[in-house]
């Protein structure tokens, strides 16, 4: 009897404990859920944004077309263009003077510093969809004295953005330096403006 009684008590504690773990196992599938972590790559580009009237550049300034805080640069080049409608991108040897075939009035106090690059920087990151202050007022012709025959003034702003974070990265791959977030100096040079 003592026996029957022993195997009785094992079997259910043995159910019991059968019991206790599947009814845990049940739980902890219902209650434990599937996370699906999506990951979005960074992607930067930017676009500038120009008035021309034909004669007149104005208003130039650059938009964040990415998707992340970026920092931009521009770089102004102005040539003498042949006058050919074929798509032929030829230009002079010559190079247009400012102040003699050319006015230029870039404006400094709307975030923009010019490095010892040849280059404009923006000085504080620009969000996606936002765009930079505005770069250069104005730009016009002068004069076409100098201008080689068959060649027209040209003025191409060549724009370039780089993620903002981690800012290491931003220092080693265009050479500024920066001081809480902002572009202070580049290449070495300290920048002009605020």
């Amino acid at each position: 009897m003592k026996k029957k009684k022993l195997i009785t008590l094992l079997a259910s504690a043995l159910l019991i404990l059968g019991l206790a773990v599947g009814g845990t196992i049940a739980f902890i599938t219902v209650i434990t859920r599937r996370n699906t972590n999506s990951f979005e790559p960074g992607q930067v580009s930017c676009q500038v944004t120009e008035d021309f009237d034909g004669t007149t550049k104005s208003n130039v300034a650059v938009t964040n077309t990415g998707n992340t805080d970026a920092f931009i640069r521009a770089k102004v080049n102005v040539t003498w263009m042949k006058d050919d409608n074929s798509g032929d991108q030829t230009v002079s040897a010559l190079t247009p003077k400012a102040g003699t075939d050319y006015a230029i009035t870039y404006l400094t106090d709307t975030g923009w510093i010019e490095g010892g690059d040849g280059y404009w920087y923006y000085q504080s990151p620009v969000a996606p969809g936002a765009g930079t202050g505005t770069l250069i007022g104005e730009c016009t012709q002068i004069s076409t004295i100098n201008a080689p025959e068959g060649y027209h003034l040209s003025v191409e702003i060549l724009a370039s953005s780089i993620q903002s974070s981690p800012e290491k990265a931003v220092s080693l791959e265009w050479g500024v330096t920066l001081e809480e977030g902002k572009i202070v100096s580049a290449n070495g040079s300290g920048v002009m403006g605020e």
